[in-house]
C-alpha cells in the first residue's frame, strides 16, 4: 500500500509511518492498529470494485484472502445475476442450452 516516488514498493514502512504520525501529532499508533488494509478492502468491495480487482490492488497472497469481504456487497452479486438474466438468448448461443443457467434469488 506504500510506494516510493519511483513506484517501487516500500517493504518496511515503520520509520516513514512513525514520521508521518509525528508530523500529524498522532501518538502511540501502529500501521495495523485500525486495520487500514481491512478498511480499504471493505470500502473497495462496498463501492462495487470486483473481488479480483480488490485482491490485486491490495496485493493479497491469494484471492481467498479477499473473499472474506464478499459478504459486504451482496448487491454486487445480485446485479451480476440481473445483468446475466437481461442478456438476450443469442448471447448464450455458444452453450446451446440457456436452461442450464441457474437463477439465483
Amino acid at each position: 500500500m506504500f510506494f516510493h516516488q519511483d513506484g517501487t514498493r516500500i517493504k518496511d514502512i515503520r520509520k516513514s509511518f512513525a514520521s508521518a504520525c509525528r508530523r500529524a501529532g498522532i501518538n502511540d499508533f501502529r500501521p495495523h492498529d485500525m486495520s487500514m488494509r481491512h478498511t480499504c478492502a471493505a470500502w473497495l468491495v462496498q463501492s462495487g470494485v470486483s473481488i479480483r480487482e480488490a485482491s490485486e490492488l491490495l496485493r493479497h497472497s491469494n484471492i481467498q484472502v479477499t473473499m472474506r469481504y464478499a459478504y459486504l456487497a451482496p448487491e454486487n452479486i445480485r446485479a451480476a445475476v440481473t445483468k446475466l438474466e437481461s442478456e438476450s438468448p443469442s448471447h448464450y448461443r455458444h452453450t446451446e442450452a440457456r436452461g442450464d443457467v441457474l437463477k439465483i434469488v
